[in-house]
């Protein structure tokens, strides 16, 4: 196809393109079928931009799933292909139903020419630099290697290629790590690390014993200097290892559940009868090995897990931790007013979305669900169709009117105000840019609204923790 990035507004802000800006220009003026030939046509061309911003150093080979960026006088370009795309069939025998292609066009693979490249690019792209590579997942997915010696680079690849069929998933780090570990292992068994003499456990079981697995279970140990980042892959690979041999039958569907935000304990629980803690005990022995949130961000992750999940009590929980870590969290407010809405506590609710706007003016979460409340609940105490529409205007000119749920809760303002014909204009935008999952209910709160009825929210409470 013949797409000139310079066409696309702000596409470029080097060293990487604005893959979002990208993403919104191929889905308003692409059709569908033309995506990946338009994918691969970006590809190309950003490779070219990025060569040029490089000093023309590099060449670009394709193959079937992949194009390859790497230096001019790198003599292996071609084996080193035909080498990543017999990795790509080996990381999905060896993981199965879990692979996916979470990648737009063809999987890039960056390959620089000196250590000073690999830093900048690293840095800018993630703010740390992986000693020998790394997956990127955010906008177009590639895998950035650091220049070696052929047999390291092949390594690195085949590793970043697993943690590219595995982007998908909600994996925390640990497990995808050990998992990465082992279908590396798998496809080349010279490769195997998981060998670890009396000395090397000992030292490992003392290093977690006295300074615990918070960096282990949130992934900052990974990302560590030294022998933090050394024991964090180790243990990686002990615990999936026990995973395998313990629970082949259920692990897949631990897998595809594990949510990096709780560090895969509530699928943990789910799945293998037990929590993250217990399968880390079976290696280090007894200690305090439950996966304790370390900040208020954590905190809020892991609260809106649960939120997700319906178990609203533990949710709200999450979230005070998170607000006594941090007052002026201003989300932790809005997501614990949405559990506590949830529970059926209204008055709780409103305090939380109100503290969250008064903290963030144009938060339009916050000011959406307060209308919504205002204008839907359940108990006709709390609704203020008024006020609803006052919060609900201001939620759709934080956003320019493109949120399709703040634009939704207009509509429901209106109903509740008995301004239909409003109502119904609303509505039919919302449905215009609801995706296709939240359809089914707009169609109906519209069908409401032509009959002159307002909508009311109905919905278990407290019941579903």
């Amino acid at each position: 196809m013949g797409i000139t990035l310079s066409e696309i507004s702000d596409a470029f802000r080097l060293p990487r393109p604005d893959w979002d800006a990208i993403r919104t220009w191929v889905d308003q003026r692409v059709p569908g079928p033309e995506h990946r030939d338009a994918w691969n046509d970006i590809a190309i061309k950003w490779l070219a931009v990025l060569d040029q911003a490089l000093g023309g150093r590099y060449h670009v080979r394709e193959s079937d799933h992949l194009l390859l960026f790497a230096p001019h006088d790198f003599g292996h370009s071609a084996s080193l292909l035909t080498f990543a795309e017999a990795g790509c069939d080996a990381v999905v025998n060896a993981l199965g139903q879990l692979a996916g292609e979470g990648w737009l066009g063809p999987l890039v693979v960056l390959l620089f020419a000196d250590a000073e490249s690999y830093v900048d690019y690293a840095t800018k792209v993630g703010g740390y630099v992986p000693s020998r590579g790394f997956c990127v997942r955010n906008g177009y997915a590639h895998i950035v290697i650091h220049p070696g010696p052929l047999a390291a680079v092949q390594q690195t690849l085949l590793h970043e290629l697993a943690h590219a069929f595995l982007s998908h998933l909600t994996l925390p780090i640990w497990l995808e790590e050990g998992v990465a570990q082992l279908a590396e292992e798998t496809m080349f068994p010279a490769w195997d690390r998981s060998t670890l003499g009396v000395s090397a456990v000992n030292e490992s079981r003392a290093y977690w014993q006295n300074n615990g697995l918070g960096n282990f279970w949130w992934g900052a140990g990974f990302s560590a200097k030294g022998e933090e980042q050394t024991h964090s892959y180790q243990l990686a690979l002990m615990l999936f290892r026990f995973l395998v041999a313990d629970h082949k039958r259920v692990l897949p569907d631990f897998i595809r559940h594990a949510h990096h935000a709780d560090a895969g304990d509530s699928a943990a629980r789910d799945f293998l009868g037990e929590g993250v803690a217990k399968l880390a005990a079976q290696f280090l022995g007894p200690g305090r090995w439950d996966p304790i949130p370390p900040d208020a961000a954590t905190f809020f992750e892991r609260g809106c897990l649960l939120l997700e999940r319906g178990q609203h009590a533990a949710a709200i929980a999450d979230f005070d931790a998170s607000i006594a870590l941090d007052s002026l969290y201003s989300d932790s407010y809005a997501n614990r007013g949405e559990a506590r809405y949830r529970a059926g506590d209204y008055a709780a609710a409103i305090f939380d979305y109100e503290k969250a706007i008064e903290l963030n003016p144009k938060d339009f979460y916050a000011l959406s669900n307060l209308a919504w409340l205002q204008a839907t609940c359940p108990d006709g105490k709390h609704r203020d169709g008024k006020q609803a529409v006052k919060h609900a205007d201001r939620a759709c000119t934080a956003c320019d009117f493109k949120v399709w749920f703040c634009v939704d809760v207009l509509a429901a303002a209106y109903a509740e105000v008995g301004e239909f014909e409003e109502a119904i204009t609303f509505g039919k935008e919302s449905l215009r840019l609801a995706p296709k999952e939240e359809q089914s209910g707009g169609r109906e709160r519209l069908q409401l609204y032509r009959e002159g009825k307002p909508y009311r929210e109905s919905f278990k409470s407290a019941a579903s923790d």
